[in-house]
């Protein structure tokens, strides 16, 4: 079965070589970790972890890499001598592993899942335990690894609708990768149950519960929030509408409901922060095309109302002094993004109707009210007014908020006990 898997990506790697080659020509993320993602990891990479047995953390993009902090944090507490790598597919991942997860050793773009590759990275690297965070499927990674005796742990799955239809449709392969996985856990109940209907011996699985939960929540004092009202060059008072994670699709209608809010609150703040950098380009047309004069992040102009974000790893901190806070992927067909992480200051959070990506997060924060979800962009504007002319719901809705946070912490202690046991066979 492996044999026909790899003379499938071969000859997939094959036809999409000339594609790949004009890419690495034309766009600049593409030529970033190109030879770690072929296994030659450089010296400088490999210097903090040169002889240990170290523990491999593995988290596709952003999201993950995110979940994947507390847990390193936490890995590095417990067990100090042993040394960590963090590995990403993307490179927003990667950037965000290297300047928000301070505890790795060491950051590494993940490999193609070709079988000299891989061999090549493991050979190197060596690893004691390998970690996926949520659940991303590499047969010859999965293989090999079994092959060397290491263990392998799945933290924080998750099994979409649509991946479970696309996994379906390889269930032979399933049956033959993940029985060679030591541990499976699942976000809920659901996700366990889609995971041995994949093929997951079921004593390997439980259901472990959601580590993005297990986050400290505190709103910022009024001396913080100003302190990052300055960093940021903005106005030092009224309040601030801040989208974070938007999506092509997204800028326009926020943008629009600003200037509608603007007639109402004409010392509105609006921070836009768009998923992927890199589109901060045609991100500034839309604000031109609208005549609103703004500042980026990677050129402040102090006094401007409305700050284009187009940097990575800053966004976490802008949420903090939030009034109200949209979290994108969820008006466009993108699944959405983590409606927690402004919940964690006591921001109110609005979203739209796309949020597939976490239907339990965002059914417990619709149902505790600590979430308010609008069905298309044209209720955007009455939503944010809503909240920011209301002082008394908007302060219930924050406090729900962290309530909820609170209430589902717990996920990251049975996640450690797992890696412990492992650590010690």
């Amino acid at each position: 079965m492996f044999f026909v898997y790899n003379i499938l990506i071969t000859l997939l790697a094959v036809a999409a070589l000339p594609w790949f080659l004009v890419k690495l020509v034309t766009t600049a993320k593409y030529r970033q970790g190109v030879g770690q993602r072929l296994g030659f990891l450089p010296v400088p990479l490999l210097q903090p972890i040169a002889g240990s047995k170290p523990i491999w953390v593995h988290a596709v993009s952003v999201g993950e890499t995110i979940a994947a902090a507390s847990l390193i944090r936490e890995l590095r507490r417990q067990y100090p001598a042993r040394k960590i790598v963090l590995s990403t597919v993307t490179a927003t991942g990667n950037r965000t592993a290297r300047t928000q997860v301070p505890d790795a050793d060491t950051v590494i773009f993940f490999p193609f899942d070709l079988p000299g590759v891989v061999h090549r990275v493991l050979r190197k690297i060596n690893p004691v335990l390998f970690i996926l965070i949520e659940t991303e499927i590499w047969p010859n990674c999965i293989r090999l690894l079994h092959r060397r005796g290491v263990p392998i742990l799945i933290v924080n799955g998750r099994i979409s609708k649509s991946s479970y239809r696309g996994y379906r449709r390889i269930r032979f392969m399933m049956k033959r990768v993940l029985p060679r996985i030591s541990a499976f856990l699942m976000q809920t109940e659901e996700d366990a149950q889609r995971i041995i209907a994949l093929g997951a011996p079921p004593a390997h699985v439980q259901n472990a519960g959601n580590i993005k939960f297990d986050r400290h929540v505190l709103p910022l004092g009024e001396m913080e929030q100003l302190a990052i009202r300055r960093d940021y060059f903005l106005p030092e008072e009224g309040p601030i509408l801040i989208a974070g994670s938007t999506h092509d699709g997204e800028e326009g209608p926020l943008m629009e409901s600003y200037l509608q809010l603007r007639h109402t609150y004409p010392d509105l703040v609006f921070i836009l922060a768009p998923r992927h950098p890199e589109r901060a380009v045609e991100v500034e047309a839309l604000l031109q095309a609208r005549g609103l004069t703004y500042q980026k992040r990677s050129r402040p102009q102090a006094g401007r109302a409305v700050l284009l974000l187009d940097t990575v790893g800053e966004l976490m901190r802008l949420y903090g002094i939030g009034t109200v806070a949209f979290v994108g992927g969820s008006l466009v067909a993108a699944g959405g993004h983590n409606i927690l992480e402004p919940a964690i200051y006591g921001v109110p959070v609005v979203f739209g109707p796309h949020m597939e990506n976490f239907p339990e997060i965002t059914e417990v924060m619709i149902d505790h009210g600590a979430g308010l979800q609008v069905k298309k962009a044209e209720g955007l504007s009455a939503a944010v007014g809503e909240l920011l002319g209301n002082d008394t719901r908007r302060q219930a809705m924050g406090d729900a908020g962290m309530a909820v946070i609170r209430n589902n912490q717990g996920a990251l202690e049975r996640n450690l006990a797992v890696v412990g046991e492992l650590l010690m066979e």
